[in-house]
């Protein structure tokens, strides 16, 4: 069962789109559509069957397509495609849609009414709370519209163009779709490509104000997840896949690897502990442990989160071992997020050492997703630029607030100017020498600090 009490209304995106046609299988809602409805021999067509999470939990989905055993000539096995069963996982209220290309046979015989259906199976993970609530009169929220990424926006206008059904056979309304299509005679036509795969819109850990999530584990993170982020075995843990993860695209020196690590432990470091004097006036952003004690906006303004605490939430009720040691997901499923995080903090530590204006909030926001992006899925080596500027030069500006045992960070400092003096002789030329300058800023910056304070 699922509970509704206290429960929000997220925007029901599905129904938006499919004008009200939907299947409801547990909590999840279906839409079927053909694109083109109208067939043609030789040429592939695509099933798109869109998907709507109405809960707060991570829910598995299996997908069965059968097609027509036998065209209308009688003859067997002229329709196919590459995967009939397609098993997948809804993210808490994620709502998009799969594309499934479907080959039709050069020989098919054209003729109306054909028809494909689509089984919907639905496993809950955990135990689901209802956050889109059916047969209630309580108003959505359209702000969360403005919520969706443009690229998500042009998606939407493309399906709302598409003739959806939420129709289904079976005993007790079974959980099976149907959609009915025409196979029009054979005609030259250019060769068409349709891309597979599944499209998300909107989901509650990327795109909402995440209120229901921090509702749910307040207490979770405030009294069993944060009290365990401390620094030293928190980099034990995140220097091993620091060094793997950076090794893909740039041969990095361990006093480097140093750096990004302690950047990284920082921005962890940060959820429980406030900065006595903050670096910059939007640092408190990280101390999350502030807004679990004073609470939220409860009026559906966007709540913001750091990357790590917002992917974090969703696996706390399915995951027994992250509630045990959160270096679990740190060190694995949200290592990316975390990653994010600190380029965003990375740039604005190094700001404040070199007394530099590094970019417009739009151009850094665009810089991190695409280093984001680079570090994620690896498609070229990165260069001296893209790692320094922000992960090793924002390691060094917050150098000194993780100690280590047995470290001596002006010692440790020392070898990293070491490691940028070689880099100098064998990488510094014109592209890069803006970089090479912040570095030099930056360290001078560190060095000056620590002989403040000896």
């Amino acid at each position: 069962m699922t509970d509704k009490t206290s429960a929000p209304n997220y925007p029901d995106i599905l129904g938006y789109v499919t004008e009200g046609q939907q299947l409801t299988v547990g909590v999840i809602q279906a839409a079927l559509a053909l694109r083109p409805f109208v067939a043609r021999p030789g040429r592939p067509f695509a099933a798109i069957v869109m998907l709507q999470n109405m809960s707060d939990a991570n829910v598995g989905v299996k997908l069965t397509i059968t097609l027509p055993a036998r065209d209308l000539g009688g003859k067997k096995e002229r329709f196919g495609l590459a995967q009939p069963s397609i098993d997948m996982t809804l993210h808490p209220a994620e709502v998009g849609y799969m594309v499934i290309p479907i080959t039709v046979m050069m020989d098919t015989t054209p003729g109306h009414d054909y028809r494909l259906s689509v089984e919907v199976v639905a496993e809950t993970i955990g135990k689901p709370r209802r956050i889109r609530q059916i047969g209630t009169d309580d108003e959505i929220n359209l702000d969360y519209y403005f919520a969706l990424s443009e690229d998500a926006l042009h998606r939407i206008i493309a399906l709302q163009m598409l003739t959806f059904t939420g129709s289904k056979r079976g005993f007790f309304g079974g959980s099976v779709l149907e959609a009915s299509f025409n196979v029009a005679p054979s005609k030259q036509m250019p060769p068409s490509d349709i891309k597979s795969g599944w499209f998300s819109l909107w989901s509650l850990s990327a795109d909402s104000d995440a209120r229901p999530l921090l509702e749910r584990y307040r207490g979770t993170l405030a009294l069993n997840i944060f009290p365990k982020l401390q620094p030293i075995p928190l980099y034990k843990a995140l220097y091993p896949v620091t060094k793997e993860r950076i090794h893909r695209v740039y041969r990095a020196h361990p006093a480097e690897l140093h750096y990004i690590t302690k950047l990284l432990v920082h921005v962890l470091y940060l959820a429980m502990h406030e900065p006595v004097v903050p670096h910059y006036a939007d640092e408190k952003f990280y101390t999350v442990i502030k807004l679990l004690k004073k609470g939220w906006p409860t009026d559906g303004t966007p709540i913001p989160l750091p990357h790590w605490v917002r992917a974090l939430m969703p696996m706390l009720g399915v995951d027994v071992q992250v509630l045990d040691d959160p270096t679990v997901a740190l060190t694995g499923a949200i290592f990316d997020d975390l990653l994010r995080d600190a380029i965003t903090h990375g740039f604005r530590l190094i700001s404040l050492a070199s007394s530099r204006e590094l970019g417009e909030e739009a151009e850094l926001r665009e810089y991190t997703s695409y280093l984001s992006d680079m570090l994620r899925r690896p498609n070229r080596p990165l260069s001296f630029s893209d790692i320094y500027l922000p992960l090793v030069l924002g390691g060094v500006a917050i150098a000194e607030e993780i100690r280590l045992p047995n470290e001596t960070p002006l010692d440790k400092l020392h070898e990293l100017m070491g490691v940028l003096q070689t880099r100098t002789e064998k990488e510094r030329n014109p592209d890069n020498e803006l970089v090479f300058a912040i570095a030099d800023d930056v360290t001078n910056w560190a060095v000056r600090r620590y002989k403040d304070w000896a």
